[in-house]
């Protein structure tokens, strides 16, 4: 297969989107939202060419695919290299590269740092998050993890990396001109909610042959049941 599936397909065109779900306003848009058009026909699409191995990603199969070769490329964000890493192993070293997404940069979420409101030390753990986002030792979680670092002062320390493992791909050339152009999103309060009952919808158009206009009027009824 081309692609694990067309959900991750669809998450990360719609990633590249400034507007997906939402406007600045907070309306809900997503429905009437060209964007969102044009990655549901071109999920779909991929879906009915048989593009896609049908893989629910963080499931054992998917996990297992990874070393076994049933799909060919992956659309991630940068945080994901450690995990095929983990996951394809040893053997996988030198099988795998990176490129440039087709449509420009995007974001498909990351992790937060906060300090508990009944901490007993907020001081000191305000003080190591701060050591711990500095642009060193980003840079240096990068080199060894393939998370991309948060502050934009780091980029540059980390313009030449490269991984062997991914070919030597210039990890840091591509994923920071990726930072650089990355739109910045409007987020809502229900985007991840929106998101999953789409990809939910996506997955019985690959797996079932559901079509388009049925599995977009689930995906709606389903946005609807879940937000009220």
């Amino acid at each position: 297969a081309w692609i694990d599936s067309v959900g991750s397909l669809f998450s990360i065109m719609i990633g590249q989107e400034k507007e997906r779900y939402y406007d600045a306003s907070g309306k809900l848009i997503y429905a009437n939202n060209p964007a969102v058009k044009t990655a549901w026909d071109t999920s779909v699409q991929a879906a009915e060419s048989g593009l896609s191995a049908k893989l629910d990603q963080w499931s054992p199969q998917w996990n297992q695919a990874f070393a076994a070769g049933s799909f060919a490329t992956i659309p991630c964000p940068a945080w994901m290299l450690s995990y095929i890493k983990g996951q394809a192993g040893d053997a996988g070293s030198g099988k795998w590269d990176i490129a440039k997404l087709p449509g420009g940069a995007g974001n498909w979420g990351g992790s937060y740092l906060s300090v508990p409101r009944a901490a007993k030390h907020k001081k000191e753990a305000y003080e190591l998050i701060e050591w711990l986002t500095a642009p060193e030792q980003q840079a240096k979680l990068f080199q060894k993890q393939g998370l991309f670092p948060s502050a934009t002062g780091a980029i540059e320390k980390i313009s030449g990396a490269k991984d062997p493992y991914f070919s030597d791909a210039p990890i840091g050339q591509i994923f920071g001109d990726a930072a650089k152009s990355s739109p910045v999103q409007v987020l809502g309060v229900h985007d991840a909610n929106v998101n999953q009952q789409i990809t939910n919808a996506l997955s019985e158009v690959e797996r079932k042959g559901t079509s388009s206009d049925k599995a977009w009027s689930t995906a709606k009824k389903g946005v609807d049941n879940v937000i009220g």
